[in-house]
């Protein structure tokens, strides 16, 4: 097969027997799936993304699990997590404490960007999803499924309760040595959220929903554009126009997307250094201060001989972080220069860095729930130092740069560079 018809999707990249035809999201190759009823993932021809789960999927499951989510979600956010008693003071923390703290010590911007995923954003993707899968099982058709569905999966990655437990974890263990630590209502409830959360994920198949949504399309007669949000496919006419599923504009690739990402990229190399070079937070104990980076956290879990947590921490705060900036980077320069090599690597890269991003905030969520804990008038008290808001930002700028890249742009810059 010529790289030219990978590129463009002629016949040869079309998979009999028939079932629907879409658009791969990944790389925008229109093709047919297969009609398959075994077990497995079918892939995309082109690109080797995973276009549809053939075992494991229950709308019944995922309903159940969303609705689970919203009756654990309340008081996850609302209960104590943690509880430490100091001279006779008692210390809680909730979610609400750590963003109101991070407020209060004058940086509003941050407690903002916190405070939505953890408390807005779980909230209003497990409420639409719950109202989608709702009414499909109840077999209705009403307009607005499609765009409350997209919302869903564009809310995904933002939604981070799952990410906030090995917060709680490590601010855990950081508090555990030195004082009893009780764990509150909310802690469990959190850990609770955070395995449904996973368990949903697990159980929901987005393209058995979208094809209950609308149904694919049964034939692809003359040149289409696909949806990047749903994979349905309309006549290249269309384009600049509203899906008729998701409503969300139909390009054959998105306007600007890697001049944007290449800002976001931009912006997140310049907060990367001083995220790492200035202190996350400050202890101030009996009047002496002690500084505490994402470096000097970690050699404190391998001192108390935590190096699994150490290991994370790196993993997520150190490394990832640059891998995606340095991924990201090669992404447009590679798009820029029409670059035919290492496709499938790319758009595998790409996908990683998409999914990977989200866990970076591990750091952010540990200071959030150990600064009410350790706060004793004239005695003890945790102050968010420059770093952390840094690093936040390089977290947030990271996730954005990979979200208006449009990875079908690698294929096309390719394809137009190979004629």
């Amino acid at each position: 097969m010529t790289l030219t018809s990978l590129i463009t999707g002629t016949p040869d990249a079309v998979i009999d027997p028939p079932h629907g035809v879409i658009g791969c999201s990944w790389c925008g190759l229109v093709q047919r799936l297969p009609e398959q009823s075994g077990r497995g993932v079918i892939h995309c021809r082109r690109c080797d993304a995973g276009l549809e789960r053939t075992s494991g999927r229950s709308i019944d499951a995922a309903l159940a699990c969303s609705i689970t989510m919203m009756v654990l979600l309340i008081p996850a956010i609302v209960l104590p997590l943690m509880q430490v008693s100091i001279l006779g003071a008692i210390n809680q923390s909730t979610v609400g404490d750590g963003v109101a703290g991070i407020w209060s010590q004058g940086w509003p911007l941050m407690a903002i960007v916190i405070g939505a995923e953890l408390i807005a954003v779980p909230i209003l993707r497990f409420g639409l999803l719950t109202a989608v899968l709702l009414m499909l099982r109840l077999g209705r058709r009403a307009h607005w499924l499609g765009p409350a569905f997209r919302i869903t999966e564009r809310l995904d990655e933002w939604a981070t309760l799952d990410v906030f437990l090995i917060g709680c974890v490590i601010g855990y263990s950081r508090v555990e040595p030195f004082l009893p630590v009780h764990i509150g209502p909310g802690g469990w409830c959190v850990l609770a959220a955070a395995f449904m959360t996973m368990i949903t994920r697990a159980t929901l198949e987005r393209r058995a929903i979208w094809r209950m949504i609308g149904p694919d399309a049964s034939e692809m007669d003359g040149p289409s554009v696909a949806c990047g949000a749903c994979d349905h496919i309309a006549p290249l006419a269309d384009e600049g126009g509203h899906c008729p599923r998701c409503n969300a504009h139909l390009w054959r690739q998105r306007p600007y997307a890697t001049m944007r990402a290449f800002a976001f990229t931009l912006a997140g190399f310049i907060f990367y250094p001083i995220a790492y070079l200035f202190p996350m937070e400050v202890d101030i104990e009996a009047g002496k201060a002690h500084s505490h980076s994402i470096i000097t956290g970690i050699m404190q879990l391998l001192q108390a001989h935590l190096w699994p947590l150490a290991l994370v921490i790196f993993i997520a705060s150190v490394g990832i972080p640059l891998f995606k900036l340095f991924g990201i980077s090669w992404l447009i320069l590679s798009s820029y220069q029409h670059s035919t090599s290492r496709l499938r690597l790319k758009g595998k890269l790409y996908r990683i860095i998409v999914g990977a991003g989200r866990w970076s905030h591990i750091d952010v969520y540990t200071v959030a729930v150990f600064l009410p804990l350790m706060r004793l008038p004239g005695l003890l008290s945790v102050q968010v130092a420059d770093g952390m808001p840094a690093f936040l930002g390089v977290v947030v700028l990271t996730m954005m740069a990979a979200r208006v890249l449009d990875p079908r742009h690698i294929w096309i810059a390719a394809h137009e560079g190979h004629k």
